[in-house]
């Protein structure tokens, strides 16, 4: 069963041994030597090094591998590994079958890949006999700090939360100091949230293996502009942050000429590539993190008659469909809606006592345009994120299939 929380409109503008379940403090397995958890964002000071902490963090390093092996990169492994594992015994509640209540700060049906992130979701949660508490922000972080603390108010056993940027950690922590084991999914907070784990496609991952291939593919020389979705949103930041890292130490002779926001519209793309070709006619290639933004790069260029420079990003069905035949050049790497569904498992096994890792990070289709027959769908929407797990009947019922 899913309803909607009571969201009130007077803002509605775009380890350690726990001390004490008020504190919000964690029990890290296998943990020592005091460090400040750079990744998990618990708000507490561990130092990872036990076993089960050293294969979490071997199995995360080994996503790293596989995916910049996917694409032609080899040795990839990622600046850091803070995994721990997250004793969430003071959460416990004997339910065995089920019948929790969960909210759900989503962000709201903006675009396709957030509606099949909340019907994902949603699906899980009617599999798992989950009463979910749903509260969209329509794309605004300012209405989601409302929406998490009237979530709140309404004592649900866990929260899972899709942040829209760094300004709702206050109230995560709140929930957090109130004995709610908190998921942050799709996307990140600072440390210090008091999250019990965090469930996303590394951003550091997608962003170093966009830049790795460019830089590869152009031989660590030329001129490039940036693409990214939405200003401030973690999801656009941090991949750009990580990438704008590596030209700069790795690769001097790439010049970045050009950073442009697109908002993750394929209308709005287009009209930024085109005044792109009108100034930088000879881009060498085009960094992007979304699909959706190449499908608005694909269709500048082609209306003006020039190849398209290669590009990177996510995956959407629309974009392959659209470049399938074509010499367009990309490497992409999916970053998966149905996470969603492993966000409420995670916080699921949280209310059941069981360890949870304090990060996760989600598995993804990685690939080049040699791979497109592979992953596209012609039959399907061009809405469609690619490769998808979504069960068929749920695919027609958001007529994406």
């Amino acid at each position: 069963m899913t309803r909607r929380a009571k969201i009130t409109p007077s803002r509605i503008t775009p380890s350690k041994i726990t001390v004490a379940a008020v504190t919000g403090a964690l029990l890290l397995t296998g943990c020592s030597t005091q460090r400040e958890s750079l990744t998990a964002g618990l708000g507490v000071a561990a130092e990872c090094t036990g076993p089960q902490a050293r294969a979490a963090q071997q199995q995360y390093a080994e996503t790293w591998r596989e995916a910049g092996e996917a694409i032609g990169l080899k040795g990839l492994s990622p600046s850091r590994a803070d995994v721990c594992e997250v004793d969430t015994s003071t959460y416990a509640k004997n339910r065995p079958d089920g019948g929790y209540r969960v909210a759900f700060a989503a962000q709201g049906p903006t675009n396709a890949w957030a509606t099949s992130n909340e019907e994902a979701f949603k699906h899980r949660a009617e599999q798992r006999n989950v009463d979910v508490l749903y509260a969209s922000a329509n794309g605004d972080v300012n209405k989601q700090v409302d929406n998490v603390q009237q979530l709140v108010a309404q004592r649900p056993d866990a929260m899972v939360v899709v942040p829209m940027g760094d300004a709702i950690t206050g109230q995560v922590r709140a929930a957090a100091a109130q004995g709610i084991p908190v998921v942050v999914c799709s996307g990140r907070l600072n440390e210090g949230s008091g999250a019990v784990s965090t469930v996303t496609r590394d951003y550091e991952l997608q962003g170093t293996l966009w830049a790795e291939w460019i830089a590869e593919r152009l031989g660590g020389k030329g001129r490039i502009a940036m693409l990214s979705g939405i200003a401030g949103v973690p999801t656009a930041e941090l991949p750009k942050a990580e990438a704008k890292r590596i030209f700069a130490k790795k690769y001097p002779g790439i010049e970045i000429v050009a950073e442009q926001n697109t908002d993750w519209s394929a209308t709005k793309a287009k009209t930024v590539a085109a005044q792109l070709l009108a100034r930088y006619p000879d881009l060498d290639a085009i960094w992007s993190d979304s699909a959706i933004t190449n499908l608005g790069v694909y269709e500048a260029y082609s209306q003006a008659g020039k190849p398209v420079p290669p590009v990177t990003g996510d995956v959407t069905n629309g974009f392959l469909k659209a470049v399938q035949g074509k010499n367009v050049p990309f490497a992409l790497g999916a970053f998966p809606p149905e996470q969603s569904a492993q966000c409420l498992d995670v916080a699921l096994d949280a209310l059941a006592g069981k360890k949870v890792p304090s990060q996760v990070n989600v598995d993804a289709a990685v690939f080049t345009d040699q791979e497109l027959g592979r992953y596209v769908r012609p039959e399907c929407s061009d809405d469609l994120a690619v490769p998808t797990v979504l069960p068929a009947d749920l695919l027609k019922k958001l007529k994406l299939c």
